[in-house]
């Protein structure tokens, strides 16, 4: 009896701390965003002009397609990707290390490399299309809208799909062999292989890859900086850099702790609706 008051009272620190951090900074900042520039108690109206603001909304809707499409095409290509390395007879350590090079870069670093790549007057990418004879002309990348946010994503996926890829590696050669052997003895082909053994048993790994990536996709901001700035216009302005230029870049405070309360309602709203549904299944299914 005196061990589990113990245990309680040692698990109640950690969640009190995490309660406390959490709630008191989004209490003081909704609290703030009732007020003016001036400190004059406004009400609601700093919401009114958050809701009606097309930007903030364009942000958000790229900020989903953004982190729903990176989360998906990094687990895809990381599952088989780490297979593939998984099959390597020799290498395998060395692999393991060139895929680390990537992933320890900061993300300002890579937006502006990146920004070198494809640029429309003297980048790489440019180049080398030219030279296969894949384009006529110059892309601009950054330039049009509709390319820079498919550039600002497939950056994103170059850079991290390394970091899914090792997690995904690390959990398959940890899966015992032996249960790949009697699939061989009982005459199952690779495809079978596949599909009846791997997948059910990277499953769990699976989840909390698509959990990891997708909530560092949503707080997606430092390579989008200083790549494109938000730009063309607002075509690739995610929810933080929203935050950023109302609240830090135009000095308006109570726009953004406004528009973070409402980011910060959004997220939570729809981890518990999203992910609380899928962790449930997943325990009552085991």
């Amino acid at each position: 009896m005196v061990r589990s008051k113990s245990s309680i009272l040692l698990l109640l620190v950690p969640f009190a701390t995490f309660f406390l951090s959490f709630t008191v900074p989004l209490i003081w900042g909704v609290w703030l965003s009732l007020y003016n520039s001036d400190g004059l108690f406004v009400g609601l109206a700093n919401y009114l002009k958050v809701f009606k603001d097309a930007s903030f909304w364009s942000s958000i809707s790229f900020t989903l397609v953004y982190s729903v499409s990176v989360t998906l095409v990094m687990t895809v290509l990381g599952f088989f990707i780490a297979l593939a390395v998984n099959q390597l007879r020799q290498g395998g350590g060395l692999a393991k290390a060139v895929m680390l090079i990537p992933w320890a870069i900061s993300l300002t670093a890579w937006g502006l490399l990146m920004q070198i790549v494809t640029s429309g007057s003297f980048g790489i990418l440019n180049d080398l299309l030219l030279r296969l004879g894949l384009i006529r002309q110059r892309v601009s990348w950054l330039g049009d809208p509709e390319l820079a946010r498919l550039t600002v994503i497939a950056s994103r996926i170059i850079k991290d799909v390394w970091f899914a890829t090792l997690l995904f590696l690390v959990a398959r050669q940890t899966l015992p062999e032996e249960l790949y052997e009697e699939g061989k003895v009982n005459g199952a082909n690779p495809l079978q292989v596949f599909r009846y053994i791997t997948v059910p048993l990277l499953r769990t790994t699976m989840m909390f890859v698509v959990v990891i990536l997708l909530i560092f996709a949503l707080q997606e901001f430092d390579m989008i900086f200083s790549l494109t700035r938000g730009g063309p216009g607002f075509a690739t302005e995610v929810a933080a850099l929203s935050i950023y230029r109302f609240g830090i870049q135009f000095g308006r405070y109570e726009m953004g702790t406004a528009l973070t309360t409402v980011w910060s309602l959004l997220i939570s709203l729809f981890v518990v609706l999203v992910f609380g549904r899928v962790l449930i299944r997943t325990v009552d299914s085991r």
